[in-house]
């Protein structure tokens, strides 16, 4: 089969959330597909990273989208009633170039990931599948309830996005997101027919566990630019840390991840807290800490951190929003606290009974290797698309 992916965002390298999975999904598809990749991007790509996509690719092509026309395009937008998460991606001036790209390699299908893309797509006259990923709406709705101050923004945002999240289900002749939990948050009256694809965790993870003595109590690996991590990190550092010391644990947090924000930099204070921001290799970071800690109460989609620290058998305290997610039993493959005294509790019984954690991570790994492998879930995807059935169940 012949497939046209296209993308908001140039999947390499895969330092955020969405260019990792169209990465992996490019990846495997690849091994039975002809896969053409057309990115729209805001900048220059380098050539290593077109390098890097090559062997996964017949063609790759990149539509760079003209910043300067940004305010333009934005001020059109406005007043065609799209959001502005929408009206940033979309440059008017290259649709058509995109479109007349997709109708010369004249697919068999055309994959869209993100809403963001769709508007280059949704006219086009082949059979098409909309990944939503995650529900743009929601995040909107969670900054306008954390941020008084632009509250009423946000809100608008979020009504829009709502909106177009709705109209632009019926250009789709098949529909994807992330999670049970994302598909629940969707205001739509069909979204039973959206197919619930989650993420994975690739082979190196699962097959990299080895006896590495760690540095550090507790972890967090992720992308540190992104808002809900940041909120995360600062409040191991500020919250549960001093916490944990006045109940007698002297104890080192390791923070890693690409793109730190200068909140988060202005964190490191070695040797309780270590900000390492990127790694080479990033399974090095979960191999330094005892636990993975990732107390994040706002967000989208479904946290590969969790799911790669877990395959790496590194025992995960986390909340029930993230855990909503994923699915993994409390008090068997994680431990889940939504409050500061959960959390802390959590985090000494895995201190203090090391037979227990290494039980609750033996179980972890289970479930990542029998649920969370990436060919398991681009397979799911690939029946999607030849499916005559309009969806599939988890």
């Amino acid at each position: 089969m012949r497939i046209a992916f296209v993308t908001s965002r140039f999947p390499y390298p895969v330092e955020k959330g969405d260019k990792l999975r169209a990465f992996h999904q490019i990846r495997h598809l690849s091994t039975r597909h002809e896969i053409h990749l057309v990115s729209l991007s805001h900048k220059n790509i380098r050539q290593e990273d077109l390098d890097a996509m090559a062997p996964f690719c017949a063609s790759v092509r990149v539509f760079r989208i003209k910043t300067w026309l940004l305010p333009i395009q934005i001020m059109l937008g406005w007043f065609e009633g799209l959001p502005l998460q929408i009206s940033f991606f979309l440059d008017r001036t290259i649709k058509r170039q995109v479109q007349y790209h997709i109708i010369h390699i004249d697919p068999d299908h055309v994959l869209c990931q993100l809403i963001r893309a769709a508007p280059y797509v949704r006219a086009l006259p082949f059979p098409k599948t909309l990944d939503y990923m995650d529900v743009f709406s929601e995040g909107m709705r969670q900054l306008s309830e954390r941020h008084s101050l632009f509250g009423i923004f946000f809100r608008w945002e979020a009504a829009r996005l709502a909106v177009f999240e709705r109209t632009i289900y019926k250009d789709f002749d098949r529909h994807m997101i992330i999670s049970e939990q994302e598909k629940n948050r969707l205001k739509l009256p069909s979204k039973e027919m959206i197919a619930v694809i989650p993420n994975g965790v690739d082979d190196t993870f699962v097959n990299s566990m080895d006896h590495h003595t760690p540095h550090h109590d507790l972890v967090f690996v992720g992308n540190l630019g992104y808002g809900p991590n940041k909120e995360a990190v600062e409040f191991l550092v500020h919250e549960l840390l001093p916490a944990l010391k006045k109940k007698g644990r002297d104890l080192k947090i390791l923070i890693a991840g690409a793109r730190p924000a200068a909140t988060v930099r202005n964190l490191h204070h070695p040797p309780s807290v270590t900000v390492q921001g990127w790694v080479p290799d990033i399974r090095d970071a979960y191999r330094d800490g005892r636990i993975f800690v990732a107390p994040m109460f706002s967000g989208l989609g479904l946290q590969n951190k969790i799911l790669e620290a877990m395959s790496m058998g590194v025992p995960c305290v986390t909340t029930s929003m993230v855990n909503n997610a994923i699915g993994a039993i409390s008090g068997k493959q994680i431990l889940v606290g939504d409050t500061i005294e959960e959390m802390i509790s959590h985090i000494e019984f895995l201190l203090d009974h090391p037979e227990q954690s290494q039980w609750i991570a033996a179980n972890a790994r289970s479930l990542i290797a029998a649920e969370y492998r990436w060919q398991d879930q681009v397979m799911k995807m690939e029946e999607l698309i030849v499916s005559k059935n309009a969806y599939l169940h988890k």
